[in-house]
């Protein structure tokens, strides 16, 4: 999606887009030009049309938001035990076989557990 350009303004800001046939936006109601922020568990915490501009306190929003994420939350950790191992390999694969989701599994945060989420997590363990 070439256009996600001009939403970072080329900078190294994350943008998620909903592609085509737009399945999140259709289930959020979401009209163009929305902007939706999430928390690290998922919850929306911020919703508007950002036609006019983008909010004044945006960056103090996602900065709080940053702070608010639990030091002991590991990406990966699917079983909860502290420690990134064969384990929750296992269970990563078991979630992606049963089409299954888990935010914690979803290590590249695009919101499917796939097999590269397979591979994002052994490459961490093997590293």
């Amino acid at each position: 999606m070439s256009f996600l350009g001009n939403w970072i303004n080329g900078n190294d800001a994350s943008v998620c887009a909903d592609n085509s046939p737009y399945p999140t936006w259709s289930a959020w109601g979401a009209v163009q030009r929305d902007l939706y922020i999430l928390d690290h568990e998922g919850n929306i915490v911020f919703h508007e049309n950002v036609t006019g501009g983008l909010p004044s306190n945006l960056s103090s929003m996602v900065i709080n938001l940053i702070e608010e994420i639990p030091d002991d939350f590991l990406w990966g950790d699917i079983s909860g035990d502290g420690v990134l191992n064969v384990l929750d390999v296992v269970l990563m694969v078991n979630l992606v076989l049963t089409v299954e989701y888990v935010e914690v599994a979803d290590m590249n945060a695009d919101g499917v557990l796939n097999v590269l989420d397979v591979v994002l997590l052994v490459g961490i363990i093997l590293g």
